[in-house]
């Protein structure tokens, strides 16, 4: 009896396991599909890097070193609004002035605050960084104090450049001399071969460099023209400009007509302003530096869609020679009356 009652509760027990067997195969057959083979395609399919992933990886990949010129007045007010918004995104970051401070990381170059002084405080600055900092960064940023640059956007720019290759960017502006210079308000950005020709060959030749009071951004472009350094396009697909010499106000929705910049600027303006890759802003007052850090790094639109970016190739050596021989031989396209010829 009880071998049979045995026999029995064996065979249930066996009965339900078997039929359990089988239904899981028949639900992993039409509910689930493949599980296993799903499960394989995930591990083998590569995942891509998110932009944040990329921009952290190109902080170290794409060192950039901030000079920021400035005065002492401005130490408290200023300096202290670049330092806590877009100047912690620099690799080293620097201020101009003429008055020490090493809590905020500003030195003295020995130059009296004068306006006409502009351009020998930049060639005392730019002499320092090359003496201290020349191979310790790839690309060294020349900004004002009521500039915001954004830092993950200008090291895309800059990635698919050599370094050693002469170049620079920013806002390209025409004057008297071909190649033209670049906007100092807007920021200009100078490779590691650009800083060290200025240094060994520029400012130690008074006719490919001469020292005098006239406008900063000018002087030094045309001591870089002098020494071979070539002025880039840094504008966008669109022919939108990512460094802006003036303040949003300003510079939207359309390009200003009714002031001094469209007589300046080197390429000939687009209607529509406002790159989605921009760069800097000039002319930024004391209360928008935090303004511009929660519209750009913290506000977030829900329901905004956003694309995943990639890295733009690096040129190769003759890509980039190729580049740099066309950018050498532009003309200016802007069509309007330049300032010097009203």
């Amino acid at each position: 009896m009880y071998r049979n009652i045995l026999c029995l509760a064996l065979g249930l027990i066996i009965g339900i396991r078997l039929t359990d067997f089988f239904e899981y195969f028949q639900l992993t057959e039409t509910q689930f599909g493949s599980t296993a083979i799903t499960e394989i395609d995930d591990e083998a399919t590569p995942q891509l890097p998110t932009e944040e992933e990329l921009a952290q990886w190109l902080h170290n990949e794409t060192r950039v070193l901030c000079m920021v010129l400035t005065m002492p007045k401005n130490h408290q007010t200023r300096v202290r609004k670049v330092k806590r918004t877009w100047g912690k995104r620099c690799n080293k970051l620097i201020f101009i002035s003429s008055q020490q401070d090493q809590e905020l990381g500003a030195i003295d170059v020995g130059v009296p605050e004068e306006r006409n002084n502009l351009y020998p405080k930049m060639r005392k600055a730019l002499e320092f960084v090359y003496k201290n900092y020349v191979e310790e960064y790839d690309w060294f940023l020349k900004a004002d104090d009521d500039t915001f640059v954004i830092m993950e956007n200008l090291r895309l720019l800059l990635y698919p450049y050599d370094p050693e290759a002469a170049l620079y960017f920013g806002h390209r502006f025409r004057t008297t001399f071909p190649q033209g210079y670049m906007s100092g308000g807007a920021g200009y950005v100078i490779s590691r071969d650009a800083l060290r020709r200025l240094n060994l060959f520029a400012f130690n030749n008074t006719r490919f460099c001469p020292l005098n009071n006239m406008s900063e951004d000018r002087q030094i472009g045309f001591c870089l023209q002098n020494v071979g350094v070539v002025a880039g396009d840094s504008r966008d697909e669109e022919g939108r400009d990512r460094f802006l010499p003036m303040s949003l106000k300003n510079m939207l929705p359309t390009f200003p007509t009714d002031n001094w910049l469209h007589k300046l600027t080197f390429y000939e303006p687009v209607n529509e302003t406002g790159s989605s890759s921009g760069i800097s802003f000039h002319y930024v007052k004391n209360h928008e530096f935090e303004m511009y850090e929660f519209l750009l790094y913290r506000l977030r639109v829900f329901g905004t869609p956003l694309s995943q970016r990639t890295l733009p190739p690096r040129l190769e050596d003759k890509q980039l020679q190729n580049q740099m021989n066309y950018w050498s031989q532009e003309n200016s396209t802007n069509p309007y009356a330049w300032l010097g010829q009203e």
